[in-house]
């Protein structure tokens, strides 16, 4: 293989978008102590700490206190607004594990029909690009 002087400068390559996806609900912080944040602020510098690794797509996740994963939109509203605030150019996906369950004990779920989807809507801030 033969490389044109400058070839290999980032410059001069193709553009890469790398995707990091921190909070897989699979594992348990029990599992990977140091590696698994659990508090809204722990989540967010992960976010910061995967950007600047070179990161510009974050898979998100959100988990509750206790470590598992919430699906509870307004878990989902605050660290979106978290990480937006601190590295506003990471583009965010929103993970699967949302599912509209209720706020607190003895709330009714939201009903889950063919256009659950469209509740997404809801998050804020809003999903842009």
């Amino acid at each position: 293989m033969n490389f044109l002087d400058g070839s290999l400068f980032p410059e001069n390559q193709d553009k890469l978008v790398i995707t990091c996806a921190p909070y897989g609900p699979e594992w348990m912080p029990s599992d990977f102590p140091q590696d698994i944040p659990v508090t809204m602020d722990e989540q967010i510098q992960k976010a910061v700490d995967c950007y600047n690794a070179g990161a510009t797509v974050l898979h998100v996740h959100v988990r509750e206190l206790d470590g598992k994963g919430s699906k509870r939109l307004s878990k989902f509203n605050e660290l979106l607004a978290g990480i937006r605030a601190r590295v506003p150019d990471m583009i965010l996906q929103v993970g699967g594990s949302i599912s509209f369950a209720p706020e607190n004990d003895g709330d009714t779920a939201k009903w889950l029909s063919d256009d659950t989807r469209h509740m997404l809507a809801e998050l804020t801030p809003r999903p842009t690009r």
